[in-house]
């Protein structure tokens, strides 16, 4: 009888730890899930910001371009045509984090920090050589 208790001690002492590293797990993946979802809306609205800032930038270089007809600058019409491909490359970069599922989400964020960073150096680039 002795070690029918101790059996049965055993076996419940070994689904309470089960049930308890299981819960445990639960919570890491909140957790996970929970940091994955907030670090792809940072994402989104870092690429939105800056989308919304090469936005202002093309309006107005197409004010200019329209304003100056004939005698607009190689510069600015050049400008103008790669910050509309930078947009075209982000809006497709916003689409891929929004898409992105847990799985893919460490080579989509390097895709998109890499995107950002470039786009952001290159509108930097180009707004200093406009402004000069």
């Amino acid at each position: 009888m002795k070690i029918i208790k101790q059996i049965s001690l055993i076996a419940v002492t070994a689904i309470l730890g089960l049930f308890l590293l299981s819960s445990c797990g639960d919570e890491n993946n909140d957790q996970k899930s929970q940091n994955f979802e907030q670090e792809q809306q940072e994402m989104v609205n870092n690429l939105e910001n800056l989308r919304d800032d090469l936005d202002a930038k093309i309006d107005e270089l197409g004010e200019r371009i329209e304003e100056d007809g004939d005698d607009v600058s190689e510069d600015v019409e050049e400008a103008y045509q790669e910050l509309r491909d930078d947009r075209s490359e982000l809006e497709k970069t916003i689409d891929n984090v929004e898409d992105a599922s847990k799985d893919s989400w460490d080579r989509i964020k390097t895709e998109a920090d890499n995107v950002y960073d470039s786009v952001s150096n290159q509108f930097n680039e180009w707004i200093d050589e406009l402004n000069s």
